[in-house]
């Protein structure tokens, strides 16, 4: 997953450390998934690509200790960061594996619901992954995903990746490369959900606001998350790493007040019964 900051280790990692920041610029989508899984107490979903809890820890909350949530992940650092999310928050009812999206294992129609958060985009094989999860829900069970809307609606990362391209040169990746903007042509991801055999499929679009108090409070925070700033930063001298925070802070000039920046975002979800 090229954006993700997500390595084999049990260490705390930026996306836990950032995960109360997330949960609450993301509070609109994690909502949306409460809703549109229907979840109720007793239930049992799984949570593919499941970052650093978000949306499992609501799910669990929601489902109850009579239900359960399984967590999938191919970063044990996000599996970490999940249990220990979990723990804090005394949530017993929530399990982790380690599975790609792709081969998540198990028997079929397992789950009362599925969901994947943000993760098709990143998938080497995205009909693969929609294939498993189709497989493990049960019929009649919910389904629902995420994916990000195009760079025009997303400037948050659209322009981070405009401040990082002259400092990265090399041909830029091809376009079915797996990125945040993968799927965010109008109609790709309902295309890819109905050929994994999903009939009934519903499209929406959930709106966000991502919220930082300073230019540095947003450096800071996208070079934990953001796997690209991150590899590169570790390259740079300290004048050329205060020339790319320079850069950072022209480009988002328009988003910036008094009151911190503030950047507007858009995902495209799709949910429905199986």
């Amino acid at each position: 997953m090229e954006f993700y900051a997500a390595e084999k280790s049990e260490e705390i990692g930026g996306w836990e450390r950032w995960h109360d920041w997330q949960a609450t610029v993301m509070k609109p989508v994690t909502d949306w998934y409460v809703r549109a899984t229907h979840a109720t107490p007793g239930q049992s979903i799984l949570d593919a690509a499941c970052g650093s809890g978000l949306p499992a820890l609501a799910l669990a909350e929601r489902v109850g200790p009579t239900g359960k949530v399984v967590a999938t992940d191919v970063s044990l650092k996000m599996l970490a960061a999940t249990r220990r999310k979990a723990a804090a928050s005394g949530l017993a009812n929530v399990e982790t594996r380690e599975a790609h999206a792709a081969a998540l294992g198990g028997p079929d129609a397992a789950f009362d619901a599925v969901t994947c958060k943000d993760g098709l985009m990143f998938c080497p094989d995205v009909a693969a992954a929609l294939g498993e999860l189709h497989r493990v829900v049960k019929p009649g069970g919910r389904y629902a995903f995420s994916v990000w809307a195009e760079p025009d609606a997303n400037q948050a990362f659209a322009r981070m990746f405009g401040v990082l391209a002259p400092f990265m040169p090399g041909p830029p990746p091809p376009p079915d490369a797996p990125g945040p903007f993968r799927l965010a042509a109008p109609g790709t991801l309902e295309r890819l959900i109905r050929a994994a055999g999903f009939d009934d499929v519903h499209v929406e679009h959930v709106a966000i606001t991502f919220a930082w108090d300073s230019a540095a409070h947003h450096f800071q925070s996208m070079s934990e998350m953001a796997a690209p700033l991150e590899r590169l930063l570790a390259t740079l001298s300290g004048d050329d790493r205060a020339r790319l925070e320079r850069a950072f802070a022209d480009a988002f000039a328009p988003y910036t007040s008094s009151a911190g920046i503030r950047i507007p975002g858009l995902q495209i979800c799709a949910s429905g019964t199986r």
